[in-house]
């Protein structure tokens, strides 16, 4: 299909948009401001579609997110479109960490202006909201944090770092070998289904907001980044759905909440 470029900048909020570096960066960060991180699918049993036409249907028509590998297969065809040349990395998260697990995340690596930058609009926790250079040593600061791209070479991996009160926090890391569609797919697929990920056990949900991050883990929605956040815990199926539908702006249906209500009412409300 072709992509439908002119409906995706529609429902991100843009008309017209600048090339280059700029361009890249009024992409991504209008892009996680608009759509939510969202891992329903994987929670209901589901297997998220990665080709163009679902993901087109799902983001553009009807009203719902995604993970990491819908959120950056969507941001990734506007690129193509916007005549960018992504390449596609596959990530270790870390979440504080020193070492990553399986490749369970998904970012690119894009060059634009002679410079090569880390575009990522999939990452459910605290990611940046705008590009970051991945030849700048020291720290870059986004709308949302000041972060850092540092070397591990016992991993081989670059090492996306957040400033998070007294220190970096590790995010994930990646290296540069190349990646396939099938690689995509079977990431995919692992993180639908394998109890070793968090998506099908809870509910995370993650959007960018004017005032601040709002985050979902299950009955827990937290309000604003580290240090300094606000956490309170739904206790009714009725306040969930409206915090869903109103907070998150996911288009989900009465069956689809009780269902997921039904899966996480009694499940942590802490990672």
């Amino acid at each position: 299909m072709t992509f439908p470029l002119d409906a995706y900048l529609n429902k991100i909020g843009l008309s017209e948009l600048p090339g280059g570096a700029s361009g890249l960066r009024v992409l991504q960060e209008s892009h996680m401001r608009a759509l939510t991180f969202e891992n329903v699918d994987p929670l209901l049993g589901r297997v998220p579609r990665l080709d163009p036409d679902g993901l087109c249907t799902k983001f553009l028509t009807n009203g719902r997110g995604g993970y990491c590998f819908e959120h950056n297969a969507l941001f990734g065809m506007a690129l193509r479109a916007l005549g960018y040349a992504p390449q596609t990395v596959l990530c270790r998260v870390r979440n504080g960490a020193s070492q990553g697990g399986a490749r369970t995340h998904q970012a690119f690596i894009v060059e634009a202006e002679g410079a090569r930058w880390l575009a990522d609009t999939g990452f459910g926790g605290h990611g940046a909201l705008q590009p970051l250079a991945l030849d700048e040593a020291g720290p870059q600061n986004a709308p949302n944090g000041c972060y850092r791209l540092v070397q591990d070479p016992a991993a081989g991996e670059t090492v996306l770092e957040r400033h998070a009160g007294d220190g970096w926090v590790s995010l994930y890391g990646f290296d540069g070998h190349p990646v396939r569609n099938v690689d995509l797919e079977a990431a995919n697929f692992l993180c639908a289904r394998w109890d070793g990920a968090p998506f099908s056990a809870n509910l995370m949900l993650a959007l960018h907001a004017a005032e601040g991050r709002r985050a979902m883990f299950n009955r827990a929605l937290t309000i604003g980044a580290p240090p300094e956040t606000e956490t309170r815990v739904i206790e009714t199926e009725a306040a969930f759905a409206e915090v869903l539908r109103g907070m998150f702006r996911l288009n989900l249906s009465d069956g689809d909440i009780g269902q997921i209500w039904d899966r996480i009412k009694d499940g942590p409300t802490r990672r």
